[in-house]
């Protein structure tokens, strides 16, 4: 294969992974990170929430423990939930993904909140949130901040 071709491909491949919403978190895990993002910042307040499904690869269940990131000094993992005819929100200490299976972050169901946002988080900003497993290394994750107007219109539920 010539120098040219080689090139070609590595970049095509490099562009097609930059624009993907799917994120295989280290190579040697089995845990894929599909379609993360940060809700941009509400003016006047400083509280925002993430999203994302979180695919576990390995037989065994994943326990979610925390999250954390340099742009927030308290981010939770809560529920929403219904309870007589009213939705509750509460926190959670850890989320499980069993094994072969996935669990998904969505407005109205399990969602990462984030407290005490240090600065306004603007859309097509990047920011990287670091996930931590009970039985693994923490997993750095990049994900885009976007304006609630480019959230699929189906999911349109504000937090």
């Amino acid at each position: 294969m010539n120098k040219i071709c080689f090139i070609a491909i590595v970049l095509s491949f490099t562009l097609i992974s930059i624009n993907s919403d799917v994120f295989a978190v280290e190579h040697d895990s089995n845990i894929i990170i599909d379609g993360p993002y940060v809700r941009a910042s509400i003016p006047g307040t400083s509280i925002t929430s993430a999203y994302m499904s979180i695919e576990n690869k390995n037989d065994e269940a994943l326990i979610l423990t925390g999250v954390s990131g340099l742009f927030s000094d308290r981010i939770e993992i809560h529920q929403h939930t219904m309870s007589d005819g009213m939705m509750k929100m509460r926190q959670v200490e850890q989320l499980t993904i069993e094994g072969n299976n996935k669990v998904v972050l969505q407005p109205m169901g399990y969602h990462l909140m984030i407290f005490n946002v240090k600065k306004a988080l603007l859309p097509e900003e990047e920011l990287s949130l670091t996930l931590h497993f009970k039985q693994q290394k923490d997993l750095v994750v990049t994900i885009p901040v976007r304006s609630i107007k480019q959230e699929n219109p189906a999911k349109k539920q504000h937090h």
